[in-house]
Formats: C-alpha cells, structure tokens, sequence
C-alpha cells in the first residue's frame, strides 16, 4: 500500500477538485491539471482508471492518490451527491495539517540542529588535548543524545504532554466523524471508521463504548457525554442532535477546537527554542570557566 501523500499536496488536489465540482467541469478536467511529483504520477494513474469508467474513489485508491479514511469520504459523497462539500472540507483539514507541521517544523528545527551541534562541539578540546579518547568523545555525545531523547519520550508520557495528545485525537475523531456524516453515511457505519484515526490506545478503547451505548438505545449525545471526556464537545454534540444538524456542528467544534490547539502550539513552540538556547549558553559558559579553572 503507497503512503499517504503529504498534507499540502491533498490540500492543493482536493481544494482543486472542490473549485471545479462547483464550476460544473468533469472531475478528469481536475486530475489533468495533477502534473507535478509524487502527486502527478498517481494522478496520471488515477485518469486511465477514470476514463475505464471507474468512480473517483475506486481510481484514486488503485493509484494510491486516494488513501485510508479519504476513500470512504469520497464514496459516500458520491453517492449522496456531496462531493463538493467533502473536498472543500478535506482541502481545509489538510491544509490546517500541513500548516500547523510547517509552523512546529521552523520554529523548532534550528534549536535542534544548534543543541546536537553544541553537544558534539563542546567536547572536541579535550579530545585534541588527550583528555579523552575517540571512543570516549562518541560515548559522551552520542550518549547524551540519546539520554536527551529518553528524557523527551517520559516527558511526553506526563499527565499535562499526554492530556495535549488526548485532546488531539478525540479532534482528529470527532473531525473525522463529522466528515462522514455530512457526506451522507449513517453513524453506526460512521463510527468504526472514525475510532481508526485515534491512536491512543486508551481513548480509542473508551471511545468505542459509544455504539454499544447507541445500540442500547442511547442516542450520541447521550452515549458520548457517559465517557466524559469534553464538556464543550458535549454541549456542540448536544445541540447539533436537537437542532438536526450534528454533523454541521461536530465540524464547527473541530474548528474551534483546531484553533485552540494551534494557539497552544504557538505558546509550547515558543517556549521551547528559548529554552533550548538557555541550555546551551549555560552550557558553553560551563565549559568556558571549567576550561579556565583547569
């Protein structure tokens, strides 16, 4: 099975397709328009699919252009005759996707490089001086690289880190339902499909509860405020069932919920280059008066 293409690139095909859909032109006229890279390739695969007489959502899963929970997305907006509102959503989520890893991505990568840098650096004058050996050099740093990475794996286990991960998959599910639903897909068939986008294994366990609570006749507000697990979700999910329309308002919550967390994500990706940066002046200054001391 081929990788999923990269965010932009789903957001640039399916923001393409949404623009034509609603200019009425044929969806070849889209996948023509696919010529560059990975993306090109698949999409010139997709179009003999397409001009055999198969439905966008077959083609492009045989090409690989289409992967996983897009698939089903498409196949039911073709039956139900949505397709343009599903692109339009897809071409947004990936689009926010590939924005949010692009702004984590350049606010973190140079602190990196300059803190691996540091660590294999700092050392080098006691190895020109004997002080240590090659293989005592490689120790100390690769060593400490790999305890800083350690270090980072049980901080992430931590209650705060770990809720923040929480809160990311129960958007990616409610997102991913809220998808389904306004293409058209009735939620007992939706829900399987959504539980596969959450990768906490914990969450996805609790998460599951929700069809046996509507197969004893609960309906989703009701089964998903048992699990207690977002009170705001609850009140959206809540008001979406009584007024008709809860797959409007699961994707009005996921909006507003992306927003929250990309403001999150700008504090934590603020806060971490300076104290990376901190890190390694106290460093260098450590090395500087040790080097003075001896």
């Amino acid at each position: 099975m081929l990788k999923k293409l990269p965010p932009q690139d789903l957001a640039n095909i399916y923001s393409q397709l949404a623009r034509l859909e609603k200019a009425g032109m044929p969806i070849t006229n889209a996948i023509e328009l696919l010529t560059t890279g990975e993306a090109g390739k698949r999409a010139e695969l997709t179009l003999k699919y397409i001009k055999r007489g198969k439905p966008l959502s077959e083609a492009g899963a045989k090409s690989g252009l289409l992967v996983g929970l897009d698939i089903t997305l498409i196949k039911v907006a073709e039956a139900s005759g949505k397709n343009a509102e599903i692109f339009q959503q897809l071409a947004q989520f990936n689009a926010d996707k590939a924005s949010q890893a692009r702004r984590i991505k350049s606010r973190l990568i140079l602190p990196i490089i300059m803190l691996v840098l540091a660590i294999f650096i700092q050392p080098i004058p006691d190895l020109f001086l004997g002080k240590t050996t090659v293989g005592g050099y490689f120790l100390e740093t690769v060593g400490l690289i790999a305890l800083l990475a350690s270090s980072f794996f049980i901080l992430s286990k931590l209650t705060y880190l770990n809720n923040w991960q929480t809160r990311r998959n129960l958007l990616n599910f409610i997102q991913s339902l809220g998808l389904m639903l306004q293409a058209g897909l009735p939620i007992l068939e939706a829900l399987p499909k959504a539980y596969q986008v959450v990768e906490n294994t914990d969450l996805r366990k609790q998460l599951r509860k929700i069809s046996v609570y509507l197969k004893a006749g609960d309906n989703f507000a009701e089964a998903f405020s048992k699990l207690k697990l977002n009170k705001i979700a609850n009140q959206f999910i809540l008001t979406g069932e009584h007024s008709g329309n809860l797959a409007e308002m699961l994707l009005h919550y996921s909006k507003q919920e992306s927003e929250d967390i990309a403001l999150h994500d700008k504090m934590i990706t603020t806060w971490i280059p300076r104290f990376v940066y901190a890190i390694i002046a106290i460093w260098i200054i450590y090395g500087i008066i040790g080097s003075t001391i001896s």
